[in-house]
């Protein structure tokens, strides 16, 4: 049986895939971008680093050359046209509509390219650099549980302020996990330049007669995860996982798990903005303990259950008659509340204010969640991590 490293190349649009076999130097949109390297993959797509040229065939440029390089998001063929139909239309309007700058995708355009497996979609965006998960996992290798609260706090505002911007257009983002904050990108003095340069692509494989290209994220801007308020009210950090965006009217994707939000989980399953402040809840919690908040992988029932234990809360009245909400056990004395979970990590006060904070998103009757508006210009704790790089000094 063929194996690949990554994404499965050889599977097709009838098999559920159907990924777009690149090679280093290939040329997309009839020889506008010439791929630079691979950037990354997921479920639906493959991302790229290329080089755009201009109408008159020659590389984009300015003073240092970085802003020749920008990102192609290529999605399987199997995909596609439900992007063009679903996502497109989001990415085209209600997140260009904007007043304020959204810092991913920075969608610049879209083409269709022909592979062996059939058409993909492809976006034009902004380059990103190294996801937030090598400073969690940095942290994890110094031991510890984990990341330090300030560093947490100024995530928070980070994705607050992008999710206000975001809700003010209707628009949920649904995907508001760890693997969704990305950093930027050095730019400016050839800084992109030279460490492309300075960083080749490994050797193209070819197997099953297809070429393999390994992933090579743009490591050129990082930080250390115990790095003090003032460098870190600084960092190129961003909110990005715009893949799964809606407006209304929201309906829950059977793929996503949403962070075990609870109105996901009834007999008749919904979504919205809050689900969006739920999942923040919920990565705020691991970022601050290293740890999961729910584990439960049951039925419905029992993760409503295990959500209950943890918060001490109540369902919603209006839930009552929901086949799920009737069938969740009996309580479970010996389930550690979220207030004894973050006292394990945390001090005392560090505990309770986080605390206070979390209460604010982790609600199990959405219509009691905080806005991102809200929190983002009105929780303190948020705005600890807000403040300019000026206030620690």
């Amino acid at each position: 049986m063929v194996s690949f490293p990554e994404e499965p190349l050889n599977l097709s649009a009838a098999d559920g895939y159907g990924y777009f076999p690149a090679d280093i130097n290939q040329t997309l949109n009839g020889g506008e971008y010439t791929v630079v390297r691979k950037l990354g993959w997921g479920p639906r797509s493959s991302t790229w680093l290329v080089q755009a040229k201009d109408e008159d065939g020659t590389y984009l440029d300015n003073e240092d050359g970085d802003y020749q390089y920008c990102a192609v998001q290529v999605f399987t063929v199997a995909q596609s046209k439900e992007v063009e139909s679903k996502l497109l239309p989001i990415v085209q309007n209600e997140l260009s509509r904007t007043d304020e700058w959204i810092h991913f995708p920075n969608y610049f355009d879209d083409f269709w390219e022909k592979s062996v497996h059939g058409d993909h979609l492809c976006f034009v965006m902004g380059v990103y650099g190294l996801p937030f998960s090598h400073v969690v996992q940095a942290a994890a290798n110094s031991g510890r549980a984990g990341l330090p609260v300030h560093v947490v706090q100024y995530a928070s505002s980070v994705i607050l302020e992008a999710l206000a911007v975001l809700h003010a257009e209707k628009v949920m983002h649904a995907g508001v996990e760890l693997k969704s904050i990305v950093f930027s990108v050095a730019r400016g003095d050839g800084d992109l330049m030279k460490h492309i340069a300075s960083t080749p692509p490994a050797k193209t494989q070819i197997i099953d007669g297809l070429p393999v290209v390994r992933s090579q994220p743009i490591s050129n801007y990082k930080v250390k995860w115990d790095e003090p308020m003032s460098d870190v009210s600084n960092w190129m950090l961003h909110l990005s996982g715009f893949g799964y965006v809606q407006v209304p009217p929201y309906a829950p994707e059977r793929e996503l798990d949403y962070g075990s939000a609870p109105e996901t989980l009834l007999e008749n399953p919904t979504c919205g903005l809050a689900t969006d402040i739920w999942m923040l809840g919920c990565l705020v919690f691991q970022l601050l303990t290293g740890k999961q908040l729910l584990t439960s992988t049951g039925t419905g029932a029992e993760r409503l259950g295990e959500i209950r234990d943890v918060l001490q809360g109540i369902i919603p009245d209006a839930w009552q008659a929901d086949g799920h909400v009737q069938a969740i056990p009996d309580a479970n004395g010996s389930t550690r509340t979220l207030e004894q979970r973050l006292k394990e990590v945390l001090s005392e006060d560090e505990a309770s204010a986080a605390n206070a904070f979390l209460r604010k998103c982790l609600v199990i009757d959405p219509a009691g969640r905080k806005s991102a508006k809200d929190l983002e210009l009105r929780d303190g704790w948020v705005k600890e991590g807000s403040k300019c790089s000026c206030c620690y000094r």
